[in-house]
């Protein structure tokens, strides 16, 4: 696996300066710099693809550090288009936040930035750039892979909460875990993935994970749960009620 390098508070004015700096030779032009909060829902890439390892590592360090290093981006009238931190942005837009901090870089009247197509952020794809070995990240990559499988299945983009959920509320869907999986997991480090269905939370990945909090005595585990934005039936329900698969004492383990 490479070695990712994320935007750190350290080195941000640099990085500023460097975008700063190249805008103004191109156009010829001062351009003013403003750090605000700006909305995500008006914020669009100037990138094609998403690096797999470098959003996964984001992803991690978001959801456990709230990692939120600003992003840099042109403002177009109403508009951000992003030029440094689109993982980021992609990130904390996949979060369900609303906004972000950022870099605002705004032209003189009379002088506008190229144009570029609007298109959300939630369109830029995730290219296998490189294989990711360590398998905390790998994990956390899982975790997108799952929304991007949802997403392809029903054609919407679906995004993530991360809720504290009660292991009795928990339904399996799938029959079988290996006590090897259970047994090798010393702690639970990676949430769990579900949909919440009813009162309902059904395990989308993470069984072996569920499993081992139960063995530990806890009562509950850290989970990311899918969002959609309309209500749909979820087929893996009617499976999992088909499998009769209603808890998760309900998972026999295999030696």
């Amino acid at each position: 696996m490479r070695e990712v390098e994320l935007a750190s508070w350290k080195d941000l004015p640099r990085r500023v300066d460097g975008i700063v700096r190249s805008l103004e030779i191109i156009y010829q032009v001062r351009l003013r710099v403003d750090l605000e909060e700006i909305p995500l829902g008006r914020s669009y890439p100037t990138e094609d693809f998403l690096e797999n390892d470098k959003l996964a590592l984001v992803f991690k360090k978001t959801v456990e550090e709230n990692y939120d290093v600003p992003i840099t981006v042109v403002n177009s009238g109403e508009d951000y288009f992003v030029l440094d931190g689109h993982h980021r942005a992609f990130i904390r837009k996949k979060l369900m936040y609303q906004t972000i901090e950022a870099h605002v870089l705004r032209f003189p009247e009379g002088v506008s930035y190229r144009k570029i197509p609007r298109r959300p952020l939630e369109d830029l794809r995730i290219k296998d750039v490189s294989n990711i070995e360590d398998a905390i990240l790998k994990t956390w990559q899982r975790i997108l892979f799952v929304v991007e499988y949802y997403e392809a299945i029903h054609r919407m983009p679906f995004y993530l909460e991360k809720e504290n959920v009660d292991l009795k509320d928990l339904v399996p869907t799938q029959p079988h875990v290996g006590k090897t999986q259970i047994v090798g997991i010393k702690k639970v480090l990676v949430p769990i993935v579900c949909i919440h269905y009813g009162s309902k939370y059904y395990i989308l990945d993470g069984h072996a994970r569920s499993l081992r909090n139960r063995e530990l005595g806890l009562r509950s585990i850290e989970a990311m749960v899918l969002v959609s934005a309309v209500k749909i039936d979820f087929g893996i329900v009617k499976t999992a009620e088909d499998m009769g698969l209603h808890q998760l004492e309900d998972v026999k383990i295999m030696e």
